[in-house]
Order: structure tokens, then C-alpha cells, then sequence
């Protein structure tokens, strides 16, 4: 099994940090890395935890808005037991979302995953943490036994689905740009529709005389945008079930849908 939870020397654990990195490059495969690390204030020397993760895909799409990402976390002494929870989730989530090598896509924003996710603790944080009651070692144990899936037939399906609606609601939202466009020639004021959010948009319709075809076709295309949306939404939820059941998880963990909504 890969060792994917690292509990080293203080003065060694950056170097192990690296070490994974450049094996994930050698090997061209993305990666997260997670560290817990604890810190002291200065003044008080209240002890911090702090979760970090970041995520690098350099080998997905060079035009990939989520190429990177850093997320870090601070849990104080009221807390302190939550990063260990937060680092299982983390898992969790990279896991499910890792079958999609072999899928184009299913819902918006749910691909933000890698290949190989790693924990780093030093020894001092790792012993802080056991003396304050985080069963280091227990979460080592379910944090090694979260398991990657593979595609499915079904995974498949969904995605060529889910494609599908998405190019219909590109051509949608095509089609409402340009109807906005046609009901701003009739405002008695022009103003460019682009620098209007919806709800300033259709605020000013109230106040406006629009020919009536161009009302209809407008409610009616948004209708249809609200309905692809909500398949789209469907999908995603009946891919999440099936694929969480796939998945060896610790019982520290409490899986919710809400766990994936970005």
C-alpha cells in the first residue's frame, strides 16, 4: 500500500514534502499535499493548529482555472480535535473525485481533485496532538484506508449526459445574452446589459416597455436554463451515491452531499 500519512522528524519533514513532489512530477501525475503543523502565538503561546492543502494538476489542462489551490486552516485549543477530521474529509473528497480519470465530466467545479494525496506531520506536532486526545495513529489507520475507485459503465453514461446538457446550456445562455441585448435596444435609456447582474437586469425590465415576444422568449429560455441546471444537479448527486458506496471509509467520517458542493 502507499505510505500516504508521514509522521517524521521535524528537521526532515519538508524535505519529505519535496521528495513527494518531485516523485508526482517524475511520475506526471497531480498531487495534494497536506500538512498539519502547530505553531505558537508569539505573546501567549496559545498552541495553533494548522491544516494546509494544496493541490497542483499540472498534468490535466494547461488552461485549468483550478491548477492550483491552497487552502490552510487554523483550529485553537476549542478545536483542536477538528484537524483531524478536516484531514479525513480532505481525503474523502480528493478519493471520490479521483475516479474521474477516466470521465470527461459530470457537474461543474466537482473536478478539483488529484492522483495521490499525502499527509505530513512532524514528531513534535504528532506528539502534541496525542497529548491533547487525537488518536494520531487512528487516524493514520483511516486516514491509509480511504481507497480510490475506478470509472464504471455507468460513470461513463452519466458523463456523455451530462455533456450533452452542458452544451445546451451553453447554447442557452448564448441565446439569453442575445435577448438581452435586443430588450436593452428597447430601453428607453440604453445601458449595456453585460455590466448588469440578473437581478439588476430584470429589475429594469419592470420599469420598462418591452415588446411582448421578447418578454416571453426571455422567461421562457430562463425556464429552460433553471430546468438543464437542475438535471445537471441530479447527475451529480446520483454519481456522488453511487461512488461513495465504492469507497472504504473510516467511521470517523460522516458522509453528506453538502460535503461536495463547491
Amino acid at each position: 500500500m502507499n505510505e500516504n500519512f508521514i509522521i517524521d522528524l521535524p528537521e526532515r519533514i519538508e524535505d519529505r514534502i519535496e521528495d513527494f513532489k518531485l516523485s508526482a512530477a517524475e511520475d506526471e501525475k497531480n498531487y495534494t499535499t497536506a500538512k498539519i503543523k502547530l505553531c505558537r502565538e508569539p505573546e501567549t503561546d496559545r498552541p495553533l493548529l494548522f491544516y494546509s492543502q494544496e493541490l497542483i494538476r499540472n498534468f490535466k489542462d494547461p488552461y485549468d482555472p483550478f491548477g492550483k489551490r491552497h487552502l490552510i486552516k487554523v483550529f485553537t485549543p476549542s478545536n483542536h480535535q477538528a484537524v483531524a477530521d478536516t484531514s479525513l474529509e480532505g481525503k474523502f473528497k480528493d478519493t471520490v473525485l479521483a475516479h474521474k480519470d477516466l470521465i470527461l465530466d459530470y457537474s461543474p467545479l466537482t473536478d478539483i481533485h488529484s492522483q495521490n494525496m499525502n499527509l505530513f506531520i512532524d514528531e513534535d506536532t504528532a506528539q502534541f496532538m496525542d497529548d491533547v486526545g487525537i488518536n494520531v495513529e487512528g487516524m493514520g489507520e483511516d486516514f491509509r484506508s480511504i481507497e480510490s475507485v475506478t470509472a464504471s459503465p455507468f460513470h461513463e453514461e452519466v458523463s456523455h449526459d451530462a455533456m450533452e446538457l452542458k452544451k445546451e446550456l451553453r447554447l442557452l445562455g448564448e441565446r439569453v445574452t442575445n435577448i438581452k441585448r435586443m430588450m436593452s435596444d428597447e430601453f428607453e435609456d440604453y445601458t449595456d446589459p453585460e455590466i448588469l447582474s440578473d437581478g439588476e437586469f430584470d429589475t429594469r425590465l419592470a420599469n420598462e416597455n418591452i415588446s411582448s415576444s421578447l418578454s416571453q422568449e426571455y422567461l421562457t429560455v430562463k425556464e429552460k436554463i433553471e430546468r438543464v441546471k437542475s438535471q445537471l444537479g441530479e447527475l451529480s448527486s446520483a454519481v456522488f451515491s453511487e461512488v461513495s458506496t465504492l469507497i472504504k471509509l473510516p467511521k470517523a467520517i460522516d458522509v453528506t452531499d453538502d460535503m461536495f458542493i463547491f
